[in-house]
């Protein structure tokens, strides 16, 4: 009771302070607009400045007492990564700030693609079944619950994607917390490709020359209400899995992906507009046009120390063929030929010219091995 009690007056503490001292601002600006919080954390209890946070973007008005709501992290390799995946501390944080409001709670992702990895390994090394065990809160592989064919309209025509049962029907709020990087297949990772993973199929890379509709059409039916990045560290470079790790210790977090992920596309200083499946959604209405039509607690090129670049290494540019040419896919991942194209490739990175030439300086990184001695 006393820790509930403690959150709970933080969190409203932090909602009136919010409210009370920005009140006008948001009169002027209108209630329609989407409001994203960037703070910096370090000496602050990083549940505070996420209370805060939430505070900032009217959580209160989603997430009702007892809500049914499913967080979705960026867990993309079984053990933590910085940048790579979100860090354990963040997650404890961000249930420990819910849970005032809601015990309701479920973190899911699915399995590693092609099956690199078991999501119950990432949900072990990432401390979720501490959590579980701790608080009551609720742990799925979303690979291995039911699912069902769905359909949205993108771009005037029908995108279908199969989809969990849980993430369609049982959540009342759903959360997405991915980690801000560069990726060499999409440009970013941000908001609307952390629901990527929510795809179960393990062979979900089949459906890469697809992703612009399909990431957008994932978004549109499973309609994240909040997006919380984990901005401990930024990825530069060659992400998803590898790169150069950036320290920032930002929380970003909006009402509304879009909004958030156009912020961290400023304090990335890159035009969101560069990236593809960004055009789709603002053309779906789910992207601003600019962050004139965002309300911020603190500008984003207020920590826009750094320009972050896409630097592909020769091994990007072998699967940039497969993941936007559908014939290529198919030879890549799923024809009499896959295993033994993929069997070549582990080989010949044991030799350590070879490896250099192909993943240049960053190397493969452990969360590119998917399990395998390089």
């Amino acid at each position: 009771m006393i820790f509930e009690r403690h959150y709970k007056l933080n969190y409203l503490k932090a909602i009136t302070t919010s409210k009370e001292s920005d009140f006008r601002a948001y009169q002027n600006s209108g209630a329609h607009m989407s409001r994203v919080f960037i703070g910096q954390f370090g000496s602050q209890c990083l549940n505070y400045i996420l209370t805060e946070a939430l505070g900032w973007i009217g959580a209160d008005a989603i997430i009702k007492p007892g809500a049914r709501v499913f967080i979705k992290p960026n867990l993309t390799w079984r053990v933590p990564t910085l940048g790579v995946t979100v860090t354990p501390s963040f997650l404890r944080a961000l249930v420990e700030v819910l849970l005032p409001i809601t015990s309701n709670i479920t973190i899911g992702e699915s399995e590693g693609g092609q099956s690199c990895f078991r999501a119950e390994d990432a949900f072990e090394n990432h401390g979720l079944y501490a959590l579980e065990r701790e608080y009551g809160i609720r742990i799925v592989n979303l690979s291995k619950c039911r699912h069902a064919v769905v359909n949205a309209i993108v771009n005037r025509k029908p995108v279908t994607v199969e989809l969990p049962s849980l993430l369609l029907h049982e959540v009342d709020v759903f959360i997405t917390v991915p980690v801000p990087k560069i990726h060499a297949m999409t440009g970013v990772s941000l908001g609307f490709k952390n629901q990527w993973g929510c795809l179960g199929d393990k062979m979900r890379v089949t459906q890469h020359p697809h992703f612009d509709s399909a990431v957008i059409a994932i978004n549109k039916l499973l309609k994240p209400r909040l997006c919380i990045f984990d901005g401990s560290y930024f990825l530069d470079h060659t992400g998803p899995m590898m790169g150069e790790a950036i320290p920032m210790n930002l929380i970003v977090a909006g009402d509304d992906v879009g909004a958030a992920s156009l912020a961290c596309c400023e304090i990335m200083q890159i035009d969101p507009m560069s990236i593809s499946h960004h055009r789709v959604a603002r053309n779906e209405g789910i992207f601003p046009r600019s962050v004139e039509e965002i309300q911020f607690n603190r500008t984003p090129r207020q920590f826009a120390h750094r320009k972050f670049r896409l630097r592909r290494a020769t091994i990007n540019y072998i699967h940039l063929a497969a993941f936007r040419n559908g014939l290529i896919n198919r030879a890549f991942y799923n024809s009499v030929f896959a295993d033994g194209l993929h069997e070549f490739l582990w080989l010949i990175r044991r030799n350590a010219l070879v490896k250099r030439f192909l993943y240049g300086q960053h190397g493969t990184g452990e969360a590119n091995r998917g399990g395998r001695e390089a």
